[in-house]
């Protein structure tokens, strides 16, 4: 890191500090020992893990809006890596499995509905900024487009909620994903860029996991739930935390053959690991949805080899390691002799049919974000984004989720169209990674809380605003007044491609 300050001071012609760099500094300084000493006394009082929470959360987001001020493209880039780890210091963050929080007021101390509020704010005013100055923007893609109803349909299913603080704190954080997307969109203007995100997008998974490598290794249970202990790293249940290493294995899997060697021998042991911690989460959907999608990567990118190491590994898996069999067997028993659900699919079935009849009482806007897990006697959310968007925003909110779903598709293809003359690039990467990751995240959709995990959403909408990039380069360099890239000449009509004919003499 000083290697970094130094550097960085000598290109801007400064290699002495300034006094006022040297204030700050001190400041800085000062700012953690008091925080040092608050927490340590808080913890040796056995004081509320609030009072330890707030001051941090507080100097945190005055840090980042310092930083959003001075250096937006470094916010965002700090906002991606330090979203990952905000729900490990959640007030209300409990194992219980209980979906939805106890009040609306607990709700909103959560610090990661405060990181949305901030990322809303800077972004507007960034906004502002380039508009001031005279700098356009790109079109928005269907997919923004298609979010953005989404969220609008979120903020309208307010009108008959229960409780209007909670679905408008849930509207904000989706809201925080568009904004997100919409930022993107504009930021990424060619490879360099994209890679900076890619970048930063792993570094997210450092802290989750590492910590879930850490408790498996000394035997940290973070969760127990159907006879299994499951791990969660820095998340607030297992099912997202193996949603988001889904995304990252299948995208890191696309990428993997097309980074520099030192690269590799960074992005390897890190997938390693998240294929490790995947497994240790024990959530069956996350594990058929990264198989799924693997198999995407490989098929699309023409990679027989991994075809044939996922098949083997496969093979071996269920042979040497018996848990994983374990982990579906139950699924062929529906009911225990009390009657009660034997598995986690068949719960899922029944409750659905308790969570259906709550749409009549508003079947055009709903009944309200997050308000399905208030208007059970069990609390928990629907396990299914399809029924959830029918009964939290209605036949509104339903007919923009499936407008949303279809956008994915419509980038997806756009961008593996766009890259098909060019199998070898880094550009094909991304769209065959974010097609597996469309893949994974609808099959997920189906029996789990994918649309409701905004943690989960921000990683994802990073990855579309990539695919989507890499069909915008001459675009973004027309906007700018550069030159087109050399290498992005106009494609030729994808679907009628011929061979050219060998040169006479060949």
């Amino acid at each position: 890191m000083a290697t970094l300050i130094r550097n960085s001071r000598l290109r801007h012609g400064s290699p002495t500090s300034s006094p006022r760099e040297r204030l700050l500094m001190a400041l800085c300084g000062v700012v953690i020992v008091v925080l040092a000493v608050e927490s340590t006394m808080v913890a040796a009082t056995g004081g509320s893990k609030l009072l330890v929470i707030l001051p941090i959360a507080l100097v945190a987001g005055l840090a980042l809006v310092l930083l959003g001020v001075v250096n937006f493209e470094a916010f965002v880039y700090a906002t991606i890596v330090l979203r990952s780890s905000m729900d490990v210091v959640k007030p209300s963050s409990t194992s219980t499995g209980t979906a939805g929080v106890a009040t609306a007021s607990a709700s909103g101390l959560d610090p990661a509905g405060g990181l949305a509020v901030i990322f809303i704010l800077i972004a507007f005013f960034w906004y502002l900024t380039r508009k001031r100055e005279g700098r356009v923007a790109p079109p928005a893609s269907i997919h923004r487009i298609c979010l953005g109803l989404f969220a609008a349909a979120g903020f309208l299913s307010i009108i008959d909620s229960a409780s209007v603080s909670v679905s408008f704190l849930e509207a904000i954080r989706v809201t925080a994903v568009v904004v997100m997307l919409a930022v993107l969109e504009v930021m990424l203007v060619d490879r360099e860029s994209i890679k900076r995100l890619i970048g930063a997008i792993y570094v997210s998974a450092l802290l989750p996991v590492g910590l879930t490598m850490f408790n498996v290794v000394f035997h940290r249970t973070q969760f127990s739930s159907g006879g299994f202990d499951r791990y969660q790293g820095t998340f607030s249940q297992p099912n997202p935390f193996a949603i988001y290493l889904t995304m990252l294995i299948v995208m890191g899997a696309a990428l993997f053959p097309h980074l520099s060697i030192r690269k590799r021998l960074a992005m390897g042991p890190l997938l390693i690991c998240s294929v490790i911690s995947l497994y240790f989460t024990y959530t069956r959907s996350a594990w058929i949805a990264v198989v799924v999608g693997l198999f995407a990567v490989a098929y699309l990118g023409r990679r027989r080899a991994m075809l044939a190491i996922m098949i083997g590994t496969m093979l071996v898996s269920l042979v040497a390691v018996p848990t994983i069999a374990a982990r579906f067997a139950d699924l062929g028993q529906s009911t225990n002799p009390s009657g009660t659900a034997s598995n986690s699919l068949t719960w899922r079935f029944n409750y659905w049919g308790q969570v259906l009849p709550l749409a009549a009482k508003d079947p055009i806007t709903g009944i309200g974000l997050k308000m399905s897990s208030f208007a059970t006697n069990q609390q928990k959310e629907p396990h299914n984004d399809f029924l959830r968007a029918y009964v939290e925003t209605g036949v509104v909110g339903t007919v923009a989720y499936f407008a949303l779903l279809i956008s994915m598709v419509v980038v997806a293809r756009h961008a593996l169209r766009f890259t098909k003359r060019r199998p070898s690039s880094y550009e094909r990467s991304i769209a065959v990674g974010f097609a597996g990751c469309v893949i994974a995240f609808v099959l997920i959709s189906i029996v789990s809380n994918v649309i409701s995990e905004v943690i989960v959403l921000w990683y994802y909408v990073a990855f579309a605003a990539a695919a989507f990039a890499v069909t915008q380069y001459r675009q973004n360099a027309v906007l700018r007044g550069l030159p087109a890239p050399a290498e992005e000449d106009e494609p030729a009509p994808l679907d009628n491609l011929r061979p050219l004919p060998a040169p006479h003499g060949a």
